[in-house]
């Protein structure tokens, strides 16, 4: 396949570095591929040969096919991972990684026991000026909204620079396939020069496509208005208030049809073979580094994006599976117990208990996931009732996803102290509720205990108080979609 030789070929090329294996406890390496749908993953059902490298990674690990991100942005995402904790327990609705000094994250705990600790990060929502920073040795970001064209190499610096008799934990992330997808050629540039490929088409594939009610729009005051209303823009009342918002844009927006939606969905799938790529040099790299042996690698996405369903091309407005069910791979040392599925519900929390108890560390008071590693030695595992995720301005939207299907809550935001009464109370049938189609009343009503339930158990923030986010970056940010919550 043209995409993926383009890059593979990169790895034929021979490393100056080694390092001799090392006695104790294991590294440990996190890759998050921001954006990136599960949907898209050979491993897990796509038949279109997007991820060969994933793919043979995940027949040298454990796949877990029923993971769920904790948020639908990438920095609440992210902390939670990092930390164990729901996301509203972390930051309420800030826009900057404010964990608490009794809070505690994967790299502060891994460094208390030895671990050299480092991150590389693509900029943007995880930059070192508002990113989760907290316990990191180092914590370097790249051009904002990078590539693991621009982490990988930096990953492998740290990787080559470091003491090889110490453990370390690396982290390293990627925007790759995030809006607007658009990757070098052969990934996505070849497709735009086709000439079936209409002007306006290319103008879509420029920007950062929204398309509400099959419109398609580049306006983020229109992004604004539909995160702030409080309507569910699916609601009857809801449409006519959008409808209103894009007639009164001017220049008006231009319809979007079928075939433009396609092509969103193949540059995407570009970009998707270009991570993979890259993933696979990253791999040969640390295969040439005889690493492959001695260290734990856990792949996830902190959430997934939405490529029309429902008239969407925006994660802002959905917590469906195509944003919260997310890739989870786990490989152990030397590929021990590869091939693996595990078929139960997990929850990205789980990542932080599952790599302190492979390394024999002690996870901290207070945290919320569950250790994977009895699944990962081949154990029954029962895995969660119901993964629970936090989305929209403030938090204001809430899933509980069960193997039946999904009951998703939209209302008033996490800190509001009558959330928990609302969501005991509202009617199952009305318009704070939307729920997977055929799931039973009683089903539904056993969903909304567990999230009463959920809810109450929650920590509150002492402090909604955000580091202050540089205007620069608040711009870079709005410019990607993504909003100060306040």
């Amino acid at each position: 396949m043209s995409r993926v030789l383009f890059l593979l070929a990169l790895a034929g090329c021979a490393s100056p570095f080694g390092h001799a294996k090392r006695e104790g406890p294991p590294n440990v390496l996190l890759v998050s591929l921001d954006t990136f749908r599960a949907d898209r993953v050979g491993t897990l059902g796509n038949t279109d040969g997007l991820t060969p490298n994933l793919d043979r990674f995940a027949a040298e690990g454990i796949t877990f096919t029923h993971a769920y991100s904790q948020a639908s942005v990438t920095l609440p995402s992210h902390t939670s991972i990092l930390t164990s904790r729901y996301p509203s327990e972390v930051a309420g609705s800030s826009r900057a990684a404010n964990i608490a000094p009794d809070m505690y994250t994967l790299p502060q705990v891994l460094g208390a026991y030895g671990y050299q600790t480092a991150a590389r990060v693509a900029g943007g929502d995880l930059s070192p000026r508002i990113g989760p920073t907290k316990g990191f040795d180092t914590y370097e970001g790249s051009v904002d909204f990078g590539s693991l064209y621009h982490t990988v190499p930096m990953g492998l610096d740290w990787l080559d620079a470091r003491d090889a008799a110490k453990p370390f934990f690396l982290f390293v992330h990627t925007y790759d396939t995030h809006a607007p997808y658009m990757k070098p050629t052969p990934f996505g540039l070849a497709r735009t020069a086709d000439p079936g490929v209409s002007e306006a088409q290319r103008g879509i594939l420029a920007a950062t496509a929204r398309v509400m009610d099959g419109r398609l729009h580049t306006s983020f005051d229109l992004l604004d208005a539909v995160t702030r209303t409080r309507l569910r823009p699916r609601a009857p009342e809801g449409r006519a208030e959008l409808a209103a918002i894009v007639a009164g844009i001017q220049p008006p927006l231009a319809p979007v049809g079928p075939a433009d939606e396609d092509l969103i969905r193949d540059v995407y799938d570009g970009a998707v073979a270009y991570t993979d790529a890259w993933f696979g040099v990253f791999m040969a790299r640390l295969q040439e580094r005889d690493l492959l042996d001695d260290t734990v690698i856990v792949v996830l996405a902190d959430h997934g994006d939405v490529l029309g369903e429902g008239g969407l091309f925006h994660r802002c407005c959905t917590l469906g599976d195509e944003v919260s069910h997310v890739p989870l791979l786990v490989r152990l040392p030397g590929g021990e117990g590869g091939g693996k599925r595990v078929d139960a519900v997990v929850e990205l929390v789980d990542v932080l208990p599952t790599v302190l108890t492979l390394v024999g560390a002690e996870p901290p008071a207070g945290i919320r996931g569950t250790s994977l590693a009895p699944a990962l030695r081949g154990e029954p595992f029962a895995g969660h009732p119901f993964a629970m995720t936090q989305g929209g301005l403030g938090f204001r939207m809430l899933s509980a996803r069960s193997a039946a299907g999904r009951l998703t809550y939209t209302g008033i935001q996490a800190t509001d102290p009558l959330l928990a009464d609302m969501l005991a109370t509202a009617q199952l049938d009305g318009p704070a509720f939307e729920a997977t189609e055929g799931i039973p009343a009683a089903d539904l009503e056993t969903q909304r205990t567990a999230m009463v339930t959920w809810f109450r158990s929650l920590r509150q923030p002492k402090s909604d108080s955000a580091v202050e986010t540089p205007p620069e970056l608040k711009e870079q940010l709005k410019a990607r979609g993504y909003w100060d919550a306040k």
